[in-house]
Order: structure tokens, then sequence, then C-alpha cells
């Protein structure tokens, strides 16, 4: 009888390219003649984010954005000014091997920024960004499930492997306009303006998944008024809720909606009457949805002819395993201190995440990096004052898989919950930030597999036919498929013939072996 073999096609994620590119920061900028002279520069603070990406043949296009907002001291007033400006970068990517499903995935971090007054109006800015790149996509490797014929016996493998998944990726603006309380100041000039997301769910509607949840709002600003505080701060709630497609998505699919924020700009209004009260906020967001559908399969892992040579090839599969939701909690610690003068007045406590990344460190999943937390005030001495310090993290993230490998694919975003702080002495702020880790794990396992089967019906297996039953003293724990495969017998054959249960040898037993 010929041999016949049944493949099945195993599709798994990987990584097709990994990279980071560096982007210089170079700015030269004057003044508006509206803006007041610079006296004391008190920070250049940079924020990086993509705003677009496209994936086209070999190659991926994004576009990088840093906005810069220089806060500084004009002579002789307590009210801090901050002058914003915008640079626009397109890079391009090669996608080193091809793929199907690609999703490109991009972190923008500032590196650092130097930031000085070449004169009263003129200021020069000069840093870097690291952009942080790793495209993934989808790989199909085609294995024998079966095969029939010319006496073949296969072992196979029981495996539970994604059978399809679906992928997309979404940019979104959120906006809102919000009214500060008649009781608050109005607005002058935004200091610091920020989106976290505090909550965050999803739900499948008619094969579509909708991602949403809230966010928090943070504005730092400067008033107009004449009041004893020259800097406010106010906080907005924002939900959001977003339409993802996801082509062919049921309920036999497991979904993750992962949201992150990109950016977050806040813009006052006037309300006619000279005063600004009006904010509006847009807030873009970066939606990764991955849904999957695992299914059981049957590889096979080794075979052998009972009555013929036969020989064959492999290859080491990829499996992809169901991923796992990770969302866990902790808190950071730190304190600001106020080298020049003691403070009079703490206006606002934040924190920065941007630098902290998830990865897989001995089978556990770890938060590692820095974090910088900040304290806007003024000193004894009447000074505008932002003082800063970094705090290493190295926290151990609560998630249901273990044993993680370093193959795992992490997706995990960070987000501030809250901050809080707590004037310890005259010159010093302890800071306490609780930080939320939300996205996923996706973890992977090896597995070598069959692809081909070759079969000699001209060449019967040696010494077979010479005898029709054999002995053999089988020790404890002996797989009947390695005993079965040296003597060129079925195994269901030795388990008939045994009344044995199980595919190894209990305890060590004298065997019958039938060869016919």
């Amino acid at each position: 009888m010929d041999l016949r073999i049944n493949k099945e096609p195993v599709r798994s994620g990987e990584r097709i390219c990994c990279c980071a590119q560096e982007q210089p920061i170079e700015l030269d900028y004057v003044l508006p003649d509206y803006y007041p002279e610079i006296f004391r520069i008190i920070k250049c603070c940079t924020e990086a984010e993509i705003t677009a990406c496209s994936v086209s043949g070999d190659k991926a296009v994004y576009e990088l954005t840093v906005h810069l907002k220089i806060i500084y001291c004009p002579e002789d007033s307590r009210i801090p000014e901050a002058v914003e400006q915008k640079l626009v970068y397109s890079r391009t990517v090669s996608i080193e091997k091809a793929a199907e499903n690609v999703c490109v995935y991009i972190k923008a971090v500032p590196d650092c920024v130097n930031c000085r007054a070449v004169n009263k109006r003129r200021i020069d800015v000069r840093g870097a960004v690291t952009v942080n790149i790793c495209i993934m996509g989808e790989s199909e490797t085609e294995v024998i499930s079966e095969a029939f014929g010319s006496s073949i016996q296969l072992r196979k493998k029981s495996l539970v492997c994604p059978v399809q998944s679906i992928r997309a990726q979404k940019r979104v603006l959120v906006s809102d306009d919000f009214t500060l309380s008649e009781t608050a100041p109005s607005v002058g000039t935004i200091l610091r303006a920020s989106a976290e997301i505090i909550s965050a769910d999803k739900k499948i509607i008619a094969g579509k998944a909708a991602a949403k949840g809230e966010l928090k709002i943070s504005v730092v600003y400067t008033s107009r008024d004449k009041t004893d505080s020259p800097v406010s701060s106010a906080q907005f709630s924002l939900p959001y809720s977003q339409l993802v497609e996801l082509d062919g998505l049921n309920e036999d699919y497991l979904c993750h909606i992962d949201p992150s924020v990109i950016s977050c700009t806040v813009i006052p209004r006037s309300d006619g009457d000279g005063s600004s009260r009006q904010l509006e906020c847009e807030v873009m967001l970066f939606i990764d949805c991955l849904a999957v559908r695992m299914a059981e399969r049957e590889i096979a892992v080794d075979e052998y002819s009972t009555a013929y040579a036969s020989s064959h090839s492999g290859t080491e599969v990829r499996l992809e395993k169901q991923p796992e939701a990770v969302e866990s909690s902790f808190s950071v610690r730190g304190s600001c201190e106020s080298r020049d003068s003691s403070f009079a007045e703490i206006y606002e406590a934040y924190c920065d995440a941007s630098g902290l990344k998830a990865s897989v460190e001995d089978g556990r999943l770890i938060a590692s990096g820095n974090v910088v937390l900040t304290v806007m005030g003024e000193t004894e001495n009447g000074d505008f004052t932002i003082c800063e310090s970094e705090v290493p993290v190295n926290e151990v993230l609560a998630v249901s898989a273990q044993g993680i490998s370093s193959e795992a694919d992490v997706r995990v975003n960070f987000s501030v919950i809250s901050c809080s702080y707590n004037i310890t002495s005259d010159s010093t702020a302890e800071i306490k930030a609780d930080i939320t880790a939300r996205g996923r794990i996706t973890d992977f396992s090896f597995e070598e597999a069959l692809t081909e089967i070759s079969v000699d019906d001209s060449a019967p297996r040696e010494g077979q036919g010479d005898y029709a039953l054999r002995l053999y003293f089988a020790e404890s724990g002996e797989e009947l498929w390695d005993i079965a495969k040296k003597y060129g017998a079925a195994v269901s054959r030795i388990i008939e013939e045994n009344e044995l249960d199980g595919d190894s040898v209990d305890e060590s037993a004298m065997l019958l072996i039938p060869l016919s």
C-alpha cells in the first residue's frame, strides 16, 4: 500500500524585526515679541509620541512627533511662562522577513535634553529620542498529523495551539470640553497636561470589539487672576468607548484589548469676558487588539514502519500558548528636595512612568526601569521651582502564568493611578505614586515535528519475519513506543498482547512482543 500523509498548518506569532532608532533633537528658538524676556529657565519638558504608522511591503513608515515645552521665569515675576514647539519626523524601518498579520509596536522615549538661554529671547535645545521598534507577524508551518499505508506507525502528541488569530491596531482621538469651577482661577498658561488610564474594559458586540474605560486628565496651569497662588491644578474624568473591526470575530475567540495613551493636549478657550475657564481636551489612544481561537491539534513527532525501512525529516515548531491577561499594581516612593530654599507651597506632585518596561527574568514578569517623581512649588524666596527625583523600580508583577520563558512576547503598559505628597521637612517632600500595569503576555513552547516521511517498499525491515514473537524484559517507566520501534512491532499489539494500560511500563516485567 502506498504511503499517504495528511498535513496540518501550525500558526504562531513571531518577531520579524526588533531594533532601535535614534532621532537627534535640535532647536534654535526665538521668543515671540508678546512673551516676556527670559530670566531663568526652570525646565525643558520633552514628550515623544508616534502619531502615525503604516506598513507597505517590506517597509514600515512611522511619524514621530516631539513636543518641547520650555518653562521659564521672567524677571521680577512669580508667575512662570511656558513656550511650546512641535517637531515632526518621518522615519522608515525595513522589515527583514515576510509574514502575515503584521503589527508594529513602537515606543518613543526621550533620552536627554539640554536647554540653555543664548540670550534673553533666544533658546537653544539639543537632545535625542530613542525609538524602540518591535514588528510582530505570523508564520505557518506544515507538519504531519496523520499517515496511512506502508505499515507506518506514528507517535503523535496532542497540543493546544492557536488555529486562528485576528490582530488589529487603531489610533483614536477622544475629546471633550471641561469647565473649571467658579472658584477656580482663570487659566493663563498650561504648564502640564497628562492623561492616565484609570480603568479599562472590553465587550464583544456583533463581531466587533468595544474598548471602553475611563481616563484621568490632570492639568497644571498659571492663573490670570490676582490670587495668592500663581499656579493651580485641576483634574477631570474622561470616559472613552471605541469599536474596533475584527473580521471573523465570534464567541470562540479569546479577545484581548490593550489601550495606552499616546498624547494629551489641553487648550484653554476664552469665555468672552477675558477669562479662560473652558478647557478643550484631546487625548490620542493606541488600541491594540488580539483575538485568538485555540484548539487541540495532533502532530507527529516520530515514526517507523513495521515492515520496511523508513526515514523522516522534521523541524522545530514554535507553538504559541494562550495569551494571559496582565493587571497588577504597585507603589513607588521617593523624595524631592528643594536645594536653594525651603518650600513655601507645593502646587502639584506627579510621576512619569514612561521609563518603565516589563520583561521576563527567571520565569517571572518584572517591571523595571526608572520613574521620575516631580513636585512643582514655590520657595520661601518667592521663586517658582520644579524639583525631580529619579527612582529605580524592580517590581514582580502578579500574573497567573508560571515559569514564563524568555521567548514570551510581553505587551504591558503602565498608568499612574494616583500621586500624593507629604512634606517631611522644610525642603523635602515625600512622594508616593500608585502604578498599574495592564496588558498581556504570550508565551511559547518548542516541539520537534515531522514534516516529511519516506518509506522504501523495496527494503524489508531487517530481521522482520524471522520470529513471530519475542520476549523482552522491560524496566519500570520504559516507554512502549521505544520498545516497539526497536523491534518493529506495533504499540497497539504490545498493549493488547500484554493487557497493558497506558503508554509506559508501570513496573519491571517480561513482555511478549508480537512481530507478525
